[in-house]
């Protein structure tokens, strides 16, 4: 972690282009944390308010459709950032946050970033880009959460997930298929519709489970599954 930390800010997207001094000025006011994989680093509803920044690793975003039902809204790579928007609006968390992997964070108050976004409007630009490329996205995941059946939103993930195969000419496949839990909380299904989806799929031949990855055999099918479930945007 003291490694990590020693490298600063000066990898966080967010203030890519600012002056060494005012990150340093930044960097003065946060706190320093490191989380283990799946380590909450806050619950939805909470009063806090700090902005977190991903100096290493990586966290999961969270939320639920039903209490016993939890949905991955994003993950939060290195180099970017989370929880602005408690610290905008004052108001409890929206979401749930826990790491994915070990990673080191750093924390900065609520009013503080504020006043970063006041000083630097470079910054309160890009947040807004976020915001933008946010709301975006959630629109099509409450489009396919309430109108696309569990097995639908599934088959769109994994055409969505799918990348051009190098050992095949056109042919696609998911080099580390996420297990039936991840995928669950991406699509908002259950995990027997995960299995059954798959199952289905591989029978029609659509699909072969190989290892940890998954062969796309019939690429044109697949898509056609997709976007008669509602829609996908293709690679």
């Amino acid at each position: 972690m003291v490694g990590v930390a020693l490298s600063g800010l000066g990898n966080i997207d967010l203030f890519a282009g600012l002056p060494s001094e005012a990150i340093a000025e930044i960097e003065a006011k946060v706190t320093w944390h490191q989380f283990r994989p799946d380590e909450q680093v806050f619950d939805k509803e909470s009063d806090t308010l700090e902005v977190y920044f991903v100096v290493a690793g990586s966290v999961r975003i969270l939320s639920y459709i039903r209490p016993d039902r939890e949905v991955a809204l994003a993950n939060v790579v290195a180099g970017n950032y989370f929880g602005e928007l408690a610290a905008i609006d004052g108001r409890e968390r929206s979401a749930r946050v826990v790491a994915i992997e070990d990673s080191v964070l750093a924390s900065i108050d609520g009013p503080e970033f504020m006043g970063v976004m006041m000083r630097h409007p470079l910054v309160a630009v890009r947040v807004l880009e976020r915001f933008a490329r946010i709301i975006r996205a959630l629109d099509n995941r409450v489009t396919d959460l309430s109108t696309l059946t569990e097995g639908q939103r599934v088959m769109v993930e994994l055409v969505r997930l799918a990348r051009p195969d190098p050992r095949r000419m056109d042919g696609y496949y998911i080099p580390d298929l996420p297990n039936h839990k991840e995928l669950a909380s991406w699509t908002g299904a259950t995990r027997e519709a995960v299995a059954q989806t798959i199952g289905e799929l591989a029978r029609m031949g659509v699909v072969e489970r190989r290892s940890m990855s998954l062969i796309v055999r019939d690429w044109s099918k697949l898509q056609a599954l997709a976007r008669a479930s509602g829609g996908v945007t293709e690679h």
